[in-house]
């Protein structure tokens, strides 16, 4: 019950983050309350709670990172192709 806490924010951000319209704010808010989910599954010893927000961690790096490809002109070239 001691690190119930963190959840709890965790969840808040997580909250926070779907109420957001910019996707940007959205990835970066669910990653930090994906991170509160590994440290509270890390205190609590729930392994699966701890995998799902690893991966949601690096699915929200890849996206991040493919969003400022997009921003920096890199990969609209491709879109235009198709």
């Amino acid at each position: 019950m001691q690190y119930e806490w963190i959840g709890i924010i965790g969840s808040v951000m997580i909250i926070i983050a779907f109420t957001n319209k910019n996707e940007k704010m959205i990835r970066v808010l669910d990653a930090i309350g994906a991170g509160l989910f590994i440290i509270y599954g890390a205190l609590t010893h729930t392994w699966s709670t701890m995998f799902l927000n690893a991966v949601l961690i690096v699915v929200h790096i890849i996206r991040f990172i493919g969003m400022r490809k997009d921003k920096n002109g890199k990969r609209e070239e491709s879109c235009k192709r198709g």
